[in-house]
């Protein structure tokens, strides 16, 4: 595991931004107080109060997917973290896909509509074909989640 990277207010309150959570919801999750949340997102460094809720406030934006980026020359930042698609994921997406696939009718006429359902056909595909090499992938990796 990484170094713990000491969050600011400002880091905090574009965390909450960015999963388009309000004061009082965050607050809510963390358990802490509306006007302590405030006060840690007024600092414009490390926020002030006490450990155990600054270490709340970070664990319910961690949960929610926030990653905090460490002071790295640009400045302490946050962003949403990269999650892997697991097998079963991309297994549903690979049947809505053919769903899809099989349900686009290109009329055997040259028309607008024949071109247009055509192409929609062959982006569908493209995307199949993508999300059946990302499953092969995971599958020879052994990863089944």
């Amino acid at each position: 595991m990484s170094e713990i990277i000491q969050v600011t207010g400002r880091q905090i309150a574009a965390a909450r931004a960015l999963i388009g959570l309000d004061q009082a919801g965050l607050a809510d999750s963390a358990n802490v107080s509306v006007q302590t949340l405030r006060r840690m997102e007024a600092a414009e460094g490390p926020p002030g109060g006490y450990p155990n809720n600054i270490a709340a406030v970070r664990a319910a934006l961690e949960k929610a997917g926030v990653e905090f980026i460490a002071e790295n020359g640009g400045g302490p930042g946050v962003r949403l973290k990269k999650t892997a698609k697991g097998i079963e994921e991309i297994s549903q997406q690979i049947a809505a896909l053919e769903d899809t696939i099989s349900s686009i009718s290109v009329p055997p006429e040259p028309s607008p509509k024949a071109a247009l359902n055509t192409m929609k056909k062959a982006i569908a595909e493209n995307d199949l074909t993508k999300l059946k090499i990302a499953r092969k992938r995971i599958k020879e990796k052994g990863v089944s989640k």
